[in-house]
């Protein structure tokens, strides 16, 4: 609590009541650079003090103090008749109802809203000392019955203090709204940026994939041409160039692939093939094609499929496409001499499959991020393998193109992983 002054010219005393040091120093400085003298109060109780030995021409009084905020010490200052001619403003977020009755209930003269503008500020103040010798007789009261949140109050307050406060409760309302034209204009352009670069990414991967599968596909033919010996015989070292070349050219060809699908469904191009899909054959026939794999890592192949699993109706490429991605990701991560599994039942809305390893498993804070593009789990086991991380996420919008569930399960690293997806009796037509 402390007083200080500005230029002697001016002795013009204004009482600040405010418990941020901050705010108090910048409304002080604020004051002193027009010319006011200005004490300082932390809280009611310090001002109510400091008003025993000093009466300044004007208050200015935060709400939110400790021990006595703003609004009951301006109520105890203006129950002195002698105090009622002094100028009380309140500053003021108006935040609710309850802030508009308790500011109309106190006595205060006028309220500013915060933040305040400086010069707005500077101005009402100096309008309210320029017409404070003109209410030297009391001002007619009013009684008001308002309604806020449901409760009828009767308040008593004169008509300035009603257009002050409406005035501020306006101006808070217009900066509001301002803000928020503000921010739905922000979140508007990044909204059209964000689809905007994710319709250049899967145009991008599109075309991408498009060109470089192209000659991808002559270097596989010709490579197969070679590797059968279709022209003249090879030696043993060459066939076993010749078959890497061929090994890495499919491989290659089979992320791109991934790429260009994904690429599809995520810019809403990709279109089902639909047909009726023996799926306990199709089920059958996967398991076949992934007997070489299995056979090299030394894995232990366990099916469980009804002999009356009923057909469906859907695109049979893609389905293929979802197990083969499934079955490939359980024997990559699967050690040597470890198991995996299929097994497949009817639903009451078409058939469920699950495809189940006992590999390295999930931990189980990645187990969101394994859906987003490019991810791979970071273990020992996954450095030395290969791919692009789209198998489960292109697996998982395949599914769901279909109008199907899809979900991975693990109990954590080294605990194996299950993947469960169902696909519906007759599937949507796709994008």
């Amino acid at each position: 609590m402390n007083a200080q002054s500005g230029p002697a010219q001016d002795m013009v005393e204004i009482l600040i009541v405010e418990d941020s040091l901050t705010q108090q120093e910048k409304l002080k400085h604020l004051l002193m650079r027009h010319h006011y003298r200005v004490m300082t109060a932390n809280n009611g109780k310090q001002a109510l003090a400091l008003l025993s030995l000093h009466k300044p021409a004007l208050i200015i009084s935060d709400v939110v103090m400790p021990e006595m905020n703003g609004y009951a010490f301006c109520k105890q200052f203006k129950s002195e008749k002698s105090n009622q001619s002094t100028p009380v403003i309140i500053l003021t977020s108006l935040s609710n109802s309850e802030d508009v009755l308790e500011g109309l209930g106190c006595g205060a003269d006028y309220f500013f809203t915060k933040p305040y503008n400086d010069d707005y500020l500077i101005s009402g103040i100096q309008q309210i000392l320029a017409n404070k010798d003109l209410s030297g007789t009391k001002r007619a009261c009013v009684e008001l019955e308002v309604t806020f949140a449901g409760k009828k109050r009767f308040i008593t307050a004169d008509p300035q203090q009603i257009i002050s406060l409406l005035l501020s409760t306006y101006e808070a309302a217009v900066t509001r709204n301002t803000e928020l034209l503000q921010t739905q204009e922000a979140l508007n352009k990044l909204t059209a940026d964000l689809k905007k670069t994710a319709r250049i990414k899967s145009e991008f991967l599109a075309n991408m994939s498009h060109e470089l599968r192209t000659p991808l596909s002559s270097i596989i033919g010709f490579s197969e041409v070679l590797f059968d010996e279709t022209f003249g015989p090879i030696n043993e070292k060459q066939k076993k160039y010749v078959n890497n070349v061929l090994t890495s050219g499919k491989h290659l060809l089979l992320l791109i692939n991934q790429m260009l699908d994904m690429a599809k469904v995520e810019a809403g191009k990709m279109k089902l093939e639909l047909s009726s899909l023996p799926m306990k054959s199709l089920l059958n026939d996967i398991s076949l094609l992934i007997a070489d794999m299995i056979s090299k890592k030394k894995l232990q192949m366990l099916l469980e499929i009804p002999e009356d699993l009923p057909n469906i109706e859907a695109d049979e490429l893609r389905v293929k496409e979802i197990l083969l991605n499934l079955l490939s990701n359980a024997i990559k991560f699967t050690p040597d001499g470890g198991k995996i599994g299929m097994r497949a039942k009817k639903v009451d809305s078409g058939i469920e499959i699950e495809v189940w390893d006992t590999g390295v498993g999930i931990a189980s804070e990645n187990m969101e991020k394994i859906f987003e593009g490019f991810f791979r789990v970071d273990t020992p086991y996954s450095r030395v393998t290969e791919g692009t991380g789209l198998g489960l996420p292109l697996s998982k919008k395949l599914v769901e193109l279909h109008g199907g569930v899809f979900s991975v399960e693990s109990k954590g690293l080294n605990s194996g992983t299950s993947v469960r997806f169902t696909l519906p009796f007759v599937s949507r037509k796709g994008a």
